[in-house]
């Protein structure tokens, strides 16, 4: 291939590899932003999503449930998984101070990776098909039918979720609530409804995360690793940024791909820590993130 195929392939597959990355990091967002939870846990809601979501659909060579079964089992499960984690824990952490939630959810991290090594073990888990699969050939350039399936459902949740918090009277509150949550509960908004919706939806959109990843890569205990990534992506593209996810998750992708096939072999090992870099440069530069909203001071 020549230089600018070349040049496109990276760039195409790392918009789709990080349409990905923007579809998981969106519930991290969405509890930041609506509970105001800095949640280090996200990574074991995405592994813990992807194990229920095996344990109904099975591998490729044991499939459980026809495949709207399996996927209608998973989704009731983690969405009672997400009522149980903020009735059991989150429900008494209302208004409470952001340090005080982020010890939490160090504490739910630990939890959930022993709960995890205990029901599943550490092994590889192949997750059976959920989306098409192959080749998809654009002239001289390939890319995965997996990614591309991934990225039309990354910007279909994003324009839904997009559309639930600038136009429906429940994304309203939720904004409200994250701006300030004493001043909304006087209002009238609900803290416990908001509460119980916004870890429905994180628990919910993680498991679709860890579904797309583990239907390429398998399952396994690593997989809560991903809040590394995720972090990565917020944190360029802003905290409390929805639009921000889709930005950074791109940037992310598409400049490793670049740093692997340019940079990579001259300089070892900076592709795998791209990522740090790259938040270090945005945050030198905005530390709100590239999306994110700055704070106002008051003199």
């Amino acid at each position: 291939m020549d230089v600018a195929t070349v040049l496109l392939q990276l760039v195409l597959s790392g918009i789709l590899v990080g349409s990905v990355y923007s579809l998981t990091a969106m519930g991290f967002v969405i509890t930041y932003r609506s509970a105001n939870v800095f949640n280090m846990a996200y990574g074991q809601f995405v592994l813990f999503g992807a194990f229920i979501a095996w344990s109904f659909i099975g591998s490729p060579q044991d499939p459980r449930f026809p495949m709207p079964i399996a996927l209608t089992l998973t989704f009731i499960s983690v969405v009672v998984f997400g009522l149980v984690v903020e009735r059991l824990l989150f429900r008494r952490m209302i208004g409470r101070p952001l340090y005080s939630t982020f010890v939490l959810t160090l504490g739910i991290l630990i939890f959930l990776r022993g709960i995890v090594m205990l029901i599943w073990g550490p092994s590889t888990h192949v997750l059976a098909r959920t989306v098409p699969q192959g080749p998809v050939y654009l002239g001289s350039i390939v890319l995965s039918k997996e990614y591309v399936w991934s990225f039309f459902l990354a910007v279909s949740i994003a324009l839904l979720l997009g559309l639930l918090f600038r136009y429906t009277k429940l994304g309203l509150a939720m904004r409200a609530s994250y701006d300030n949550q004493v001043a909304a509960r006087c209002l009238g908004v609900s803290a416990k409804l908001n509460s119980q919706i916004t870890w429905v939806l994180c628990a919910v959109i993680a498991t679709i995360g860890g579904i797309l990843i583990g239907t390429v890569n398998g399952i396994n205990i690593n997989l809560g690793e991903m809040v590394l990534l995720v972090l990565a992506v917020v944190l360029i593209g802003g905290l409390d940024s929805l639009i921000g996810c889709i930005v950074g998750g791109m940037i992310l992708a598409i400049g490793t791909n670049l740093v692997s096939y340019y940079i990579s072999p001259h300089i070892p090992g900076i592709d795998s820590n791209f990522s740090m870099i790259l938040i270090l440069l945005v945050l030198l530069i905005r530390p709100s993130g590239l999306m994110g909203t700055r704070p106002i001071e008051r003199v």
